[in-house]
């Protein structure tokens, strides 16, 4: 599937704090001075050192939450055959893993597709490549020059609270280990801004994204460590969406479904398309664009809840 480029979309948000953050770093270092939990940092060759959002901590929990919502379901696609919601990651005779090609065994990649899970389609597996990739998401909304709001923002990011917490052994109620232990957590209110793209996408799969967008906006979802304790709450603000797709289609936005023949479709068990919403486009290259500005977004997100829903109604729960 992704020998060919039929569509893209890139989808730009920010992601503000309701609560403390604490994404924890690997490791401190050997500084003495250095709190137990830090929060992980990188040298940004423009600003210095910075707190930021890894990509692959909020995929990982966009992922799961995308998982719970289509777990336990079965869906009949175009080919006829039945796919899961999602599979279990952690069972390799089980997981969308098991169908990757071993040694020199040839398998089509459509076959290869056709057995993947809802999920696995969405985000990857050992079997196949995701449509869906996160950024690594910073405190100021573009590189260069920052502007007074930015450069404010940046500042507070990096102001980052220190809390004091005690471990309490759960069967004993008494201290456990290390009485006292030090966290660094990003403050309230500070923004970071990141972005989603997906390659070679289906409407339904714009509707998981922004389904797992909605959960971390209204707190179901939250991100770093300590949400049991509260932290990690945030609120998500699509700001922009760019979807380019090949030239010859180059009337009006289209998921891969509508881009591709139909018997492409049988052999990668597509699911039934549902039309993108209109857009103004332009040539760029050999595709052509479609900016959809912050007004309309929400379009886009209703037609991808919409083709999401269409699956839900046309799946069985499993027994």
């Amino acid at each position: 599937m992704f020998k060919v480029s039929y569509n893209r979309a890139l989808l730009r948000f920010r992601l503000e704090t309701v609560t403390p953050l604490a994404i924890r770093a690997g490791e401190t270092g050997l500084d003495p001075t250095a709190v137990d939990l830090a929060c992980v940092r990188t040298n940004h060759v423009q600003h210095g050192t910075t707190v930021y959002i890894p990509g692959s901590s909020l995929k990982g929990v966009i992922r799961s939450a995308a998982e719970a919502a289509v777990r336990g379901r079965t869906f009949r696609h175009l080919g006829g055959q039945e796919t899961s919601g999602a599979c279990d990651p952690l069972d390799h005779r089980a997981s969308c893993a098991r169908h990757a090609p071993k040694g020199r065994e040839q398998v089509p990649s459509s076959s290869v597709h056709q057995r993947n899970c809802l999920a696995c389609r969405a985000f990857g597996s050992l079997s196949i490549k995701g449509r869906c990739a996160l950024r690594d998401l910073f405190p100021f909304s573009r590189a260069g020059e920052l502007s007074d709001d930015d450069r404010s923002n940046l500042e507070r990011a990096n102001r980052v609270e220190l809390r004091h917490g005690i471990a309490i052994d759960r069967i004993s109620g008494a201290v456990a280990g290390k009485a006292l232990f030090e966290q660094e957590v990003i403050p309230v209110g500070v923004r970071f801004y990141g972005e989603a793209t997906l390659h070679n996408y289906q409407a339904w799969q714009l509707g998981l994204l922004f389904t797992v967008f909605d959960e971390l906006d209204q707190g179901f979802a939250q991100l770093g460590s300590s949400k049991s304790r509260g932290q990690g709450v945030v609120s998500v603000t699509p700001l922009s969406l760019v979807h380019e797709q090949r030239t010859g289609h180059a009337r009006s936005p289209k998921a891969v479904g509508d881009l591709v023949d139909d018997a492409t479709r049988r052999d990668y068990g597509l699911f039934a398309e549902h039309p993108l919403p209109a857009a103004p486009g332009a040539p760029r290259g050999l595709s052509s664009r479609f900016e959809v500005d912050p007004e309309h977004i929400g379009a886009w997100r209703n037609a991808g809840l919409h083709a999401l829903g269409q699956l839900h109604g046309a799946s069985q729960e499993a027994r």
